[in-house]
């Protein structure tokens, strides 16, 4: 079972929007009961509510994100994942400056924070997460034996 921890800042946007959109990928591949995720943010306010925006973008491909909670990430915790994927090369720097070993640390194309902006920054940011999960999912396929994604 492969441990996948998402990251960026404040665990309201982008890390929740990527934890459900890659569980459903997983899900619908097949590959579910063989991964685990869930999302956290450097400087989280512990408990606060996704953006509404964010549960709206996702809502509208069937993710629903609309219970999610944010929380922060401990140091206490780096061992506990296999793979964290941070929303951008800064959060990536600053969890291999924190411990996490830098061959657990997947970086994606960089993908823009909507915080504080439209439905429409967030469907851009929802989109852009889609092609970067599926690359990421490709690549964890290949070197777990997962099955593929649907459609690709």
């Amino acid at each position: 079972m492969m441990k996948i921890l998402f990251i960026c800042t404040g665990n309201t946007c982008r890390s929740p929007m990527a934890e459900g959109i890659f569980r459903q990928m997983a899900r619908e591949a097949g590959a579910g009961d063989m991964l685990v995720c869930q999302s956290a943010g450097l400087s989280a306010v512990e408990g606060g509510p996704v953006s509404p925006e964010a549960a709206l973008v996702c809502g509208e491909i069937g993710v629903d994100i609309s219970g999610h909670r944010a929380r922060r990430i401990t140091g206490e915790e780096l061992p506990v994942w296999d793979v964290f994927f941070p929303m951008s090369k800064t959060h990536g720097y600053i969890l291999e400056r924190a411990g996490a070993p830098p061959e657990r640390i997947y970086i994606p194309r960089y993908i823009a924070d909507p915080f504080g902006q439209g439905p429409e920054a967030y469907r851009a940011c929802r989109d852009k997460l889609r092609g970067e999960l599926a690359v990421f999912y490709g690549e964890l396929a290949g070197r777990l034996g997962l099955p593929p994604l649907k459609g690709g």
